[in-house]
């Protein structure tokens, strides 16, 4: 009896070994794994005192699109700190309005040869002084300051995860490119045929625009487009005679009226009136009249729909001596859902899963240079940046929180696309 309860007790020993060894070797986390993945987000926490001190002097200067003095003491300060990792360093000239595109280049030897570029902007949303009124301060776990998290945090957090690849040596890529351009505030106009080039030279698009407070990637924008009208009629007096004048403000909202209904929900495309100009004196009838809307399409082909139905519906005039021109300007083309992009998303959960985090996946109608880099077929991921709240306003915000985070999260898809 003795001996056959001595040989289940070593049964269950041994069983208990196996177990134990099986779960090490499927495990994840196994050693190899764990010591890596450990000492590179080490790295990513270290790395936030540096982020912080580099981002503090970004913020105190103004760089609104075309504030070309703000704008090339920001471009300059940034030139700096990519030569000091080892980048090298090509400018073009925008090809409209002021401040330079930079292009950083660091080669790689893997043998995958695969090439990823990242995207940023030095340009900001604030008028001059507005630094001055409200310099970069750190508050209640928050950094905050103009243009801290929308694009000044996704510079500098794409600086410091190429800096942790040269410190722990990683080169397993083809090449990797970091773009910041100059005007991305106003549609990336000069500087839209640069991204579109250099994108196709790439196998991944990374978009270091800001993640949304509750700490998510953007996997879809809409395009967007300036879509409208003008009206020319004639002007008279409107006390005297304005029997003789051809009223453009009445034709105007008249066309307004019958164009407001022209959005999609199923597609969700957007057309939303957002301007209105006409008359200069309250005396005169108006001879001429300009209306404007803001158009957002998930559908290329919608931009040619919307066209058409424009001016379709312009030929139904309410003031026969009126005479209608539809403007159609298309601006950032779509972003639309695609698998490329969802492949990218779930890399990047799983990283996230290794420092026990969740990284949400949300769409957005706002369009940003990753529009551009997904239109040429680039597989392209957005909101990569550091995350917060308040963009476009005075309470723009970094969470200070998810800075390692995130610089973990950007270094390790790098590292991952890259082999």
């Amino acid at each position: 009896m003795k001996s056959h309860a001595n040989a289940k007790i070593n049964l269950i020993i041994i069983l208990t070994i196996a177990i134990i060894i099986i779960s090490i070797i499927l495990s994840p986390f196994n050693s190899v794994t764990a010591a890596r993945n450990v000492n590179l987000y080490q790295k990513a926490q270290q790395a936030q005192s540096e982020f912080l001190k580099k981002l503090e002097p970004l913020v105190n200067i103004d760089s609104g699109t075309g504030y070309a003095e703000g704008i090339t003491k920001v471009e300059d300060i940034v030139i700096e700190h990519l030569k000091l990792i080892g980048a090298q360093i090509e400018t073009t000239k925008a090809t409209t309005g002021v401040g330079r595109n930079i292009i950083a280049t660091i080669q790689g030897t893997g043998k995958s040869k695969k090439n990823i570029l990242l995207l940023a902007h030095s340009d900001t949303v604030f008028k001059e002084k507005t630094a001055a009124e409200r310099p970069f301060k750190i508050v209640d776990g928050k950094a905050k300051g103009p243009g801290v998290m929308d694009d000044k945090g996704g510079i500098i957090l794409g600086i410091e995860a190429l800096k942790i690849l040269k410190e722990i040596n990683f080169n397993n890529f083809g090449k990797i490119s970091f773009l910041i351009n100059p005007d991305e505030e106003k549609g990336s106009r000069g500087s839209r045929e640069l991204i579109k080039q250099i994108a196709k030279q790439h196998d991944y698009a990374l978009v270091l625009e800001f993640g949304s407070p509750q700490d998510k990637v953007t996997s879809w924008r809409k395009g967007i487009g300036n879509y409208g009208f003008e009206v020319k009629g004639k002007a008279a007096h409107a006390g005297a005679e304005p029997e003789k004048g051809c009223n453009a403000l009445l034709e105007a909202a008249h066309q307004t009226l019958q164009m407001k209904n022209l959005a999609n929900p199923s597609k969700q495309t957007t057309v939303n009136f957002t301007l209105f100009q006409a008359g200069e004196r309250a005396n005169i009838i108006p001879d001429t009249a300009k209306v404007q809307a803001d158009v957002r399409v998930l559908e290329a082909v919608e931009f040619d729909r919307l066209e058409r139905d424009f001016t379709k519906i312009s030929q139904n005039k309410l003031l026969p001596c009126t005479q209608i021109k539809v403007v159609a300007e298309r601006g950032r083309p779509p972003f639309a859902p695609n698998s490329k992009t969802d492949a990218l998303v779930k890399k990047a959960q799983a990283i996230y899963k290794e420092i026990q985090l969740n990284l949400g996946v949300e769409g957005s109608g706002g369009g940003t240079d990753g529009n551009y880099a997904a239109a040429v077929g680039t597989a392209t991921l957005d909101a990569l940046g550091p995350v917060g709240g308040g963009a476009h306003s005075s309470s723009e915000y970094i969470d200070l929180e998810r800075i390692a985070p995130r610089i973990y999260l950007l270094t390790k898809l790098i590292m991952d696309l890259g082999a």
